[in-house]
């Protein structure tokens, strides 16, 4: 009898050795309709599937702020952000972080953009972003960060909110208010191509506006964060020509103090095998991408990887 409980005490601390081996880490992503976290969600299984000694869990958040504060503060280990978001964190922007700095991260990767889509008729006499001047213009929910963008291109075209006809509409009451003939414009800061963007396409077909070279390169100098990315013609089909247009991109971002192996394994495990992704987004994954546009430093474990392959990060996300 001693001899049977003496087995069966042993094989519970073997079946207890691997939960006790494993260390969970937090990532926080975004709402739970939200790209952020159904594409967090499979990320983490991916990871769960393919590194062993952690399991990663999806966190529902109120996206990049929030994801921010608490990877600094500790709380969570690997997060969703916009790059803009990550700039004001950096640079202690007092608008958005009201001046205090938020440093305590790195970015492993920058996943996809997320296109300012600035739209209006496709038989609108608004040729050019300074056009805008007096028309009724959604520029996003308010607080939103497609308001902060809308804002900063309509800056770089030489206007302001008060040369507009502003409306403050989330994505689904943009698309209704423009089919209703109710607004000449509005700003959707998503992904390519964009729901509000194809129902609204559908009863009044929508033209995307890119910026000049000059508004361009003043949106550029004073926010460097912007890249560019090109929205295939035929995309609405109020724009039947390629078009040129700003891009923030949505970044994963991880604890500074994260070991650098781990880092190594988790950035090569989601490029190695993004084809057991079946999100959309998983199309986008691309390590040339992953390095662009991001205004914090890469995490040494991921910068392991990219080095590995080939992958030049530009110096603006060098480790100093």
């Amino acid at each position: 009898m001693k001899r049977i409980l003496a087995l069966v005490f042993a094989l519970c601390l073997l079946t207890a050795l691997p939960a006790s081996a494993v260390e969970v880490l937090t990532m926080g992503t975004g709402g739970t309709s939200g790209t952020y976290y159904a594409f967090g969600s499979e990320i983490a299984t991916l990871w769960n599937k393919n590194v062993e000694g952690f399991e990663v869990a999806a966190q529902p958040t109120g996206a990049s702020k929030e994801n921010i504060v608490k990877i600094t503060d500790g709380e969570f280990q690997l997060g969703w952000s916009q790059n803009d978001t990550i700039s004001y964190a950096y640079n202690a922007d007092p608008k958005h972080f009201q001046g205090e700095k938020f440093d305590g991260f790195y970015a492993i990767a920058a996943l996809y953009p997320e296109a300012v889509q600035l739209g209006v008729a496709a038989d609108s006499d608004i040729k050019n972003v300074a056009d805008l001047k007096g028309k009724r213009v959604s520029i996003g929910a308010p607080g939103s960060g497609t308001a902060i963008n809308a804002e900063q291109v309509l800056e770089a075209a030489g206007l302001s909110l008060d040369d507009i006809q502003r409306y403050d509409q989330n994505f689904g009451d943009s698309s209704d208010s423009f089919q209703n003939m109710q607004l000449d414009a509005f700003f959707v800061v998503a992904g390519v191509p964009n729901t509000g963007i194809i129902s609204a396409d559908i009863k009044r077909p929508v033209r995307l506006l890119s910026m000049d070279e000059t508004q361009d390169a003043a949106l550029k100098g004073k926010y460097p964060f912007y890249i560019d990315v090109t929205v295939p013609g035929n995309t609405y089909k109020g724009t039947p020509e390629d078009v040129k247009i700003p891009s923030i991109t949505a970044v994963l971002i991880v604890s500074k103090d994260m070991d650098e192996e781990v880092v190594y394994n988790l950035t090569k495990t989601l490029f190695e095998k993004k084809g057991e992704l079946t999100h959309a987004k998983a199309l986008e994954l691309d390590p040339k991408f992953a390095v662009e546009g991001i205004p914090c430093p890469i995490h040494p474990g991921a910068a392991k990887y990219y080095a590995e392959i080939g992958v030049e990060i530009p110096e603006a996300s060098q480790l100093k």
